[in-house]
């Protein structure tokens, strides 16, 4: 929101939509997009904005000529939904982490959209040279992060960029400026309507991009491993086209069942309610969380979506260690023993938990509780006060053999003995142990159950502990944001404003490493130049919003 300020440096008022607007528009033109074979001389800075309307309404003659003539008729331009208004900030380090914010999304929406081939589109590019606004050289980036599983797109890809997405929607609420959001259901019905190839295939999906310089789109899922650190913010895709939306979410689900229904474009399960599922568990979790999503706005639909989302979640509960009732979390292959659980069983059970307080059907609490009781039970390590990365199930022993390689779809993903918040080298990036964390609060805050409670502090305490201490290392974007707004959501559920300091210690630290003040920008991790939106910068700029206001993905099928 922007303040006018009297020369004396009295506070005047806040421009309202349509003037911020007005305003936005004369910047535009005032200082137009840089081209992206050159540096940005002027990089926008969190505070020109204020500065720049401090100088254009010097007069207080002027101001009160705009102020009869606009705020009035600002009243019949203003959004659909009156915005929410940004609590005011505590202390000033609090103000920098939304001026922040609002600046990495002026340079996304602004600066680095798609104007590198033939065609130019609103598409965002997924991979940022911070320097130039255009595609880094080389295009991967020097970290081993991602080991072969995700291929750096030249150009848009649309599942990689749901946080920023979403934060852009919520940027809108709460300023009134709907530029956020219009750039963002632009770049969303653009992607779709370039990559959209066919009704049973999604392309929001990670292995699915747009070639900005080809102009074409491109698609990895024979060649690339999946991957589902998070279900697609559906609201959003919802908000920008209903019916491309409806299209992508049924084509999101019939990629992750066998059979299809040939009279209602509703994909039914396979087998019977304790039919093994054939998914990895994070897959699992993003079909159940989008069946629950769909089942609130197809009213015809809502009670046979809601019961396949609940026989997915009764299939897995079904395959539990009648001793240990220790869950197992790899796929149900022939040749492949199943009897192993991982950290990865936090997402699954942070779901169906989402997905009781969605739909109202309590039986999916219930199971995520007998899950997530007996993997606390089993997996912590007293001694090295730490949680193992994966169990087995059937002694609750860990797993000490460390698998090499890829993790494709069919395979399970880990057999690494301890987990880590911000290395990477024990685990496949995408599966944050956080997940699990966040499940630990879902379950208390639903139940007040007090093994959870325990478990969370414990998370707290590994936070602490595992907290990067070397100025010259650091975490990635996802890695802070998800900590972030653990600690914020911890503090709000367990009442303790400790937990909220640590919180802003930590955001400060990723301010420090990942925010390039004369870029105007958060880089994705320390050491290089660049922001791939793979990396999680929309998931460190929902947690830093977080700590300003309600949570952002508290509505949202992208749950931390």
């Amino acid at each position: 929101m922007l303040k006018l300020l009297s020369p004396d440096g009295e506070t005047w008022g806040c421009l309202d939509a349509e003037v911020r607007k007005r305003y936005s528009e004369a910047m535009f033109h005032a200082h137009p997009p840089k081209p992206r074979s050159q540096p940005r001389s002027q990089p926008d800075n969190p505070s020109r904005a204020k500065r720049w309307v401090q100088m254009a309404y010097r007069s207080q003659s002027v101001f009160l000529v705009i102020c009869c003539g606009t705020w009035s008729h600002a009243q019949d331009l203003s959004p659909t939904e009156p915005p929410i208004p940004i609590p005011i900030a505590r202390d000033g380090a609090a103000t920098a982490f939304m001026d922040a914010v609002e600046a990495h999304m002026d340079y996304v929406t602004e600066q680095s959209h798609d104007h590198l081939g033939p065609q130019t589109t609103p598409m965002w590019l997924s991979t940022i040279d911070l320097r130039t606004n255009g595609l880094p050289d080389p295009l991967m980036p020097g970290s081993t992060r991602w080991k072969g599983i995700f291929l750096s797109a030249p150009g848009a890809n649309l599942y990689w960029d749901q946080p920023t997405i979403l934060a852009a929607f919520e940027l809108s609420k709460r300023t009134g400026c709907k530029c956020y959001s219009d750039a963002a259901a632009a770049y969303i019905t653009s992607f779709l309507a370039a990559c959209s190839t066919s009704k049973q295939t999604s392309c929001i999906d990670p292995r699915f991009y747009y070639d900005v310089k080809l102009d074409q789109s491109v698609d990895k899922t024979e060649t690339l491993a999946s991957c589902s650190p998070y279900t697609p913010a559906w609201e959003t895709t919802w908000a920008a086209d209903k019916k491309l939306a409806r299209q992508q979410i049924q084509a999101f689900i019939h990629l992750r069942t066998v059979t299809h229904s040939s009279n209602n474009s509703v994909p039914k399960s396979t087998g019977e309610t304790t039919g093994p599922p054939n998914l990895t568990i994070e897959s699992e979790a993003a079909l159940i969380a989008s069946l629950c999503w769909l089942a609130q706005r197809d009213t015809l639909q809502q009670t046979p979506l809601t019961q396949q989302a609940l026989s997915l979640a009764q299939s897995r509960i079904a395959r539990r260690d009648r001793t240990t009732g220790l869950v197992p979390t790899d796929c149900n292959l022939p040749k492949q023993p199943n009897n192993t659980s991982s950290i990865a069983l936090g997402a699954w059970a942070n779901v169906l938990l989402w997905a009781a307080d969605t739909t109202g059907e309590m039986e999916f609490q219930i199971i995520a509780e007998q899950a997530l009781h007996a993997w606390l039970t089993a997996g912590f390590d007293t001694q090295q006060q730490h949680y193992y990365q994966q169990i087995k199930c059937e002694t609750g022993h860990p797993v000490k053999e460390q698998m090499t390689g890829n993790y494709p779809e069919d395979l399970p993903a880990s057999s690494h003995q301890q987990i880590s918040i911000f290395e990477h080298a024990s685990r496949p990036v995408y599966q944050s142990p956080l997940r699990m964390a966040e499940a630990c609060l879902s379950l208390h805050d639903s139940t007040g159950d007090q093994l959870s409670k325990q478990a969370i502090e414990r998370w707290i305490n590994i936070i602490k502990k595992d907290l990067p201490s070397d100025k010259m290392q650091g975490g990635y974007a996802d890695d802070y944001g998800r900590a972030i707004h653990f600690l914020v959501r911890a503090s709000a559920v367990l009442k303790n404003p400790q937990y909220r300091i640590l919180a802003q210690d930590i955001a400060n630290e990723a301010m420090k490493k990942l925010y390039v003040s004369r870029m105007g920008m958060f880089r994705s991790h320390l050491g290089e130049n660049r922001c791939d939106s793979a990396d999680g910068p929309g998931l460190l700029l929902l947690a830093l919003m977080y700590l300003e206001g309600d949570d952002p993905t508290l509505e949202s099928s992208l749950q931390f």
